[in-house]
């Protein structure tokens, strides 16, 4: 139910930033239960919820979040159900196991819930159902998800993703539609489409791997604590569990007042952090492990476990800063990179809260060539991680920035006017203030007076729409003094004052398509090329956004014949064209032949049944 982001040899360096503010994300505080509005569309912090409990975020970045008896997404302000009862959720009608599209579902306490990182599909322990459940992601709200389930015209057909029903519970491993699961609390899904399940009630962990569920950790109706092996290792009724990078999950176990860790190679269990009192739920960022704990979300750095937002053993509710911020009850909790934030349930005061996590920026920066000739232009990239902007200096000042850049920029071109040695510094900066890396004398500039020059060049942008300026950036070594560009098809317009002759020149193309660099570089010694096949595009707008789910291709860039993934065989596919023109063919088998299109730049469009969008840019050539 959460994602997780590991920097490899970055982890020690972590820092976090003094003050993490607290606020109200999603719902209308208030205590107890059974309060709705009874429609399925609401201002996000207008809409009442109902002792909420999981959340997780999609592949698009959505958080979804599961309420009493509902399914909901958070919709930048939007709240919206997309599974599960809208009316009073203490109505007897409110509970069921039902398979429909949208709100004609039902639901019976869903608790954890995660999102497939490979297909975008949502999977939900329907926890007093004693089932995990499936339904199909977002695509917008005029697509409702389709959940599975029992049908409403067969009592004998139920196609849930994994478990058999059962009332209170009970404890079966074997084929996923025989299996029996005890209140299911939360789950994982790693790459491999392998699912993990915190098996509540069984206090142990179950593994689901094809079409069979199995005992991974612990032993089912056993209850105690021991690290171990597998069966050997005992759990107290997990509670949250996450994966830690692509090795390990993490397991808030709760009765234990521990996290513990599952290496997923050896299914070695082992204590992580203990001294917790009921932890309901962990996660893991960049190094750090986050849990929720009474009242109190905690982080241990691998040294040391510390308070980092609430007060332990004091029930409130306060938006504020770390420490003066108050939590009721705590369900589970997951990361979102694209705001650095930590959302959780706060069941007791119904809402969904959010901490954002400020960390010491960490500035890292490469260089692609570290001893250029004079003249020569090399590229600063920056590599720094929590960053909100950077700035560059460069000592001596005897160089130029080329493409119109700024010593602010993440990604400099640099041309060095003089020889010698060059200190570079990068600051990275964010919220909690500003980290400086200085290299000195790092990048050493010489001459070479006996040898032709060693052409190279880059566009600083490769695909471009017909409004914008291509800027090329002459690279070549050995100090060049006269360039020569050709740039095929000749649709173009050199501007800026640039012509085919500049070292840095500037063109602006006349037509969408495909086009083909050339660059001879001469000095005393002779001269030498680089061509740079397809290496433009050009498109009408859009045909570069990114697409819901991507799908490769191959070959690509093509002469016509293109073979495509095993979902789409025998599928209709719409062919995009640069101009925007939509062609619709039939794929054969897994083969597709747009030998018959004119040379340039597509995008391969599929549309699923259950509304998911697919896509791919391709590159037709002669």
């Amino acid at each position: 139910m959460k994602n997780t982001i590991l920097l490899g040899l970055l982890l020690g360096a972590c820092s976090l930033g003094q003050s993490q503010t607290v606020s109200t994300y999603a719902g209308k505080q208030y205590i107890g239960s059974g309060k709705f509005i009874g429609t399925a569309n609401n201002p996000l912090l207008d809409d009442y919820y109902s002792n909420p409990y999981g959340i997780c975020v999609d592949t698009a970045g959505y958080i979804w979040l599961t309420d009493q008896h509902n399914v909901i997404i958070l919709d930048g302000a939007t709240s919206r159900q997309r599974g599960g009862y809208t009316l009073d959720p203490t109505e007897p009608g409110a509970i069921g196991r039902y398979r429909a599209t949208g709100t004609q579902s039902n639901f019976n306490n869903p608790r954890g819930i995660f999102i497939n990182p490979k297909t975008n599909s949502v999977y939900i322990c329907d926890t007093d159902n004693g089932q995990i459940r499936s339904g199909t992601g977002f695509v917008n709200s005029s697509n409702p998800s389709l959940w599975d389930g029992l049908s409403k015209s067969n009592p004998d057909d139920d196609n849930a993703y994994a478990g058999k029903y059962t009332f209170l519970g009970d404890f079966l491993d074997g084929a996923k539609n025989a299996a029996y699961f005890s209140s299911p609390e939360d789950m994982v899904i790693t790459s491999d489409g392998t699912a993990y399940v915190a098996d509540y009630g069984n206090d142990c962990i179950r593994k689901i791997s094809g079409n069979t569920v199995s005992t991974y950790a612990g032993k089912g109706l056993s209850t105690g604590f021991a690290d171990g092996v597998g069966g050997n290792a005992r759990f107290y009724a997990p509670a949250g569990i996450c994966l830690e990078g692509t090795t390990n999950l993490l397991v808030a176990d709760r009765n234990n007042g521990k996290i513990r860790r599952i290496n997923l190679t050896t299914a070695q269990v082992t204590t992580v952090v203990g001294g917790l009192v009921s932890p309901s739920d962990v996660v893991s960022v960049d190094g750090l492990i986050f849990i929720a704990d009474d009242y109190a979300i905690k982080v241990w750095d691998g040294t040391k476990l510390r308070l980092y937002a609430g007060k332990p053993g004091v029930s409130d509710f306060v938006d504020g800063n770390d420490s003066s911020a108050r939590f009721g009850e705590l369900g589970l909790m997951c990361y979102r990179s694209k705001d650095k934030s930590i959302y959780i349930c706060d069941r007791e005061n119904n809402v969904v809260r959010r901490i954002p996590i400020i960390q010491a920026a960490i500035p890292n920066f490469t260089c692609n060539n570290t001893m250029p000739t004079v003249g020569q232009t090399v590229k600063l990239t920056n590599k720094s991680v929590f960053f909100n902007s950077v700035l560059w200096n460069i000592t001596p000042s005897s160089y130029t920035i080329q493409g119109g850049g700024k010593l602010t920029d993440t990604a400099l071109y640099v041309t060095f006017n003089a020889t010698g040695s060059y200190s570079v510094t990068l600051t990275a900066i964010n919220a909690s203030g500003s980290v400086p890396l200085t290299r000195t004398n790092y990048i050493n500039v010489s001459t070479n007076s006996s040898a032709k020059p060693d052409v190279n060049f880059v566009a600083i942008k490769t695909n471009l729409l017909l409004a914008d300026t291509a800027k090329l950036i002459d690279m070549s070594a050995n100090t060049p003094n006269k360039w020569d560009w050709v740039i095929t098809p000749r649709k173009l317009t050199y501007v800026g004052g640039t012509d085919s002759t500049s070292q840095f020149p500037k063109v602006k193309f006349a037509a969408n398509g495909v086009y083909t660099v050339k660059l001879t570089a001469t000095n005393s010694n002779g001269n030498g090329s680089l061509t740079k096949t397809g290496y433009i595009i050009v498109a009408a707008s859009g045909l570069f956004d990114k697409p819901a789910v991507h799908f490769n291709v191959y070959p690509n860039p093509t002469q016509g014949l293109i073979f495509l993934p095993a979902f789409l065989k025998n599928e209709t596919v719409s062919i995009v064209g640069a101009d925007g023109k939509v062609v619709n063919r039939l794929i054969t088998g897994n083969t597709l032949d747009i030998s018959d299109l004119t040379d340039g730049v597509y995008v391969i469009k599929y549309a699923s049944a259950t509304g998911l969008n697919s896509a791919t840019r391709i590159v037709k050539i002669h």
